[in-house]
């Protein structure tokens, strides 16, 4: 179940279908602008982590080599 709405006072009362009548559920609440801003960062986290990729395709590992110390 997933519901939008405007509350227009400080106390608000969900209420749930018969369906959810004993069982355990959970409830999140937040501001959809917050939501969209979290969104936003994490779309920047990704475009910056995407800019410092580096193409290891024809690295070659030479355990002897790095072992030669």
């Amino acid at each position: 179940m997933r519901q939008i709405i405007i509350p227009s006072a400080s106390k608000h009362t969900i209420e749930l279908p018969e369906f959810y009548y004993g069982k355990r559920v959970m409830i999140t609440v937040s501001a959809l602008g917050e939501k969209m801003n979290s969104f936003a960062k994490a779309e920047e986290a990704r475009a910056f982590f995407n800019s410092i990729q580096v193409d290891m395709t024809n690295f070659k590992f030479d355990r002897e080599e790095a072992n030669e110390r």
